[in-house]
């Protein structure tokens, strides 16, 4: 009897997440699917929203992986409230850190005048994207390596220190390959969802439009019929990338136990 509640639960609950789909591929034009997935405007976005993801990612595994590192190996004063702070933006609503991010990126900003003599602008421009979609998905990836590094015996480190190895060593040639499942995993996600950020984008960089800005573009200016097979397209996009994250860490799983 229990068992059959629970699939029953089980049942219901992948119904429900899985009906937003079928709803949208049951009422989109297919005919106008494919027009807008050949047109200039959504290349353009497709192509934003990718790069934009995977430069965020490729600063968060420059900076994350060390910071995940001194979290779990030593002990400083605040190391709770650093973890906290890391995790801030996914507890608070994305237009808000939008708007936090406007004013600290903006060009009246200090950061933003600095940024300028550079020749770097974050307001309406890609940089706008990266920082946004990294602001608020940096934790994602963080979390991920700091489970690796906590999951890793630290008695490997120690007998690498006992033979002569320097701390840079260890870290760079016995502690990050362990946890290189975890990097994956994390670098995956945090992409994954960084494509998908809108609300923070809309407020800082409207423009290059990612794919979640011109859906919500769409919506506006020409109606329910366009931007539902720009959904759809999205939806089949997401579809694609999660799969092949679950395959990975599937093979993974399967390499471990062999």
């Amino acid at each position: 009897m229990f068992k059959h509640i629970i699939i029953f639960i089980s049942i219901i609950f992948v119904l429900a997440v899985t009906l937003p789909f079928i709803v949208v591929f049951l009422n989109v034009d297919f005919n106008l699917l494919i027009e807008i997935s050949k047109s200039p405007e959504f290349l353009d976005a497709v192509e934003t929203t990718f790069l934009a993801g995977f430069t965020a990612t490729f600063i968060a595994i420059i900076f994350g992986i060390p910071f995940a590192y001194a979290i779990t190996r030593y002990n400083f004063p605040f190391k709770s409230i650093l973890e906290a702070i890391v995790d801030i933006p996914q507890t608070i609503p994305h237009t808000a850190a939008g708007i936090a991010l406007l004013m600290t990126l903006g060009r009246a900003s200090t950061i933003g005048k600095i940024a300028d003599n550079f020749g770097i602008s974050f307001v309406q421009t890609f940089w706008g994207v990266v920082a946004a979609m990294g602001f608020l998905n940096f934790s994602i990836f963080v979390n991920s390596v700091k489970e690796g590094f906590r999951k890793l015996d630290i008695r490997y480190e120690k007998v690498a220190r006992s033979l002569g190895a320097t701390p840079s060593k260890v870290f760079f040639l016995i502690s990050i390959p362990m946890v290189k499942h975890e990097i994956i995993t994390g670098a995956l996600l945090m992409w994954a969802r960084g494509i998908s950020e809108f609300g923070a984008v809309a407020i800082l960089a409207y423009y290059p439009m990612t794919l979640s800005v011109l859906t919500y573009d769409r919506f506006q200016g020409y109606g329910l019929k366009q931007s539902l097979a720009l959904t759809a397209l999205i939806f089949i996009m997401s579809m694609i990338i999660f799969v092949v994250i679950r395959v990975i860490q599937n093979l993974w799983k399967y390499s471990e136990t062999r």
